[in-house]
């Protein structure tokens, strides 16, 4: 008979490297701008931070780097796969630089998507954002939010002098 394994998500989650490179990327020029979108939500600005230090911070060139090195850090990624292959065969995307966020209801989703789509967009590390959704009520109520955001004068002025892309212009396709 076989033995039932039970994981939490949390210990399932990846963690990204508090190292970056700081001649590619410098997070603390955000700082002032996620305490103005986040208020005193601080998980809301550690996912943000860590997410952007992933994308922009040098360590990793793939989902599959980072993995590779929780892996083989995590016994209970140890416990679930019994290979890193295996692991690695339930990835999607590996070969990119991808990630997924997993945040309970009401905690401020959109909150860290705008957060993160903006960083991007000021880096020049994307020109372009898409936000896909599952019905056309979570549509509006993104498009509202993300149209109020990206008024919010505040936030814009909060954006470091040197940002690629300051303004930015949101589409609704159909």
């Amino acid at each position: 008979m076989l033995e039932r394994q039970t994981f939490q998500n949390k210990d399932l989650n990846l963690r990204v490297s508090p190292n970056y490179d700081p001649n590619r990327f410098d997070p603390n020029k955000y700082e002032a701008f996620l305490d103005a979108l986040c208020g005193d939500r601080e998980y809301q600005k550690e996912a943000i931070r860590e997410v952007v230090r992933y994308f922009l911070g040098g360590e990793y060139q793939s989902l599959k780097e980072l993995a590779e090195e929780n892996y083989h850090k995590n016994s209970k990624l140890q416990e679930k796969y019994s290979s890193f292959e295996e692991f690695r065969g339930v990835l999607q995307l590996p070969d990119k630089l991808s990630c997924s966020l997993d945040h309970a209801t009401a905690t401020g989703k959109s909150y860290v998507m705008y957060g993160i789509a903006r960083i991007m967009l000021a880096e020049g590390a994307v020109d372009q954002v898409l936000v896909l959704c599952p019905s056309n009520t979570i549509e509006a109520g993104l498009t509202e939010k993300f149209r109020s955001l990206s008024a919010d004068r505040t936030l814009k002025d909060l954006l470091p002098g040197d940002c690629q892309i300051k303004c930015v212009n949101l589409l609704n396709r159909d």
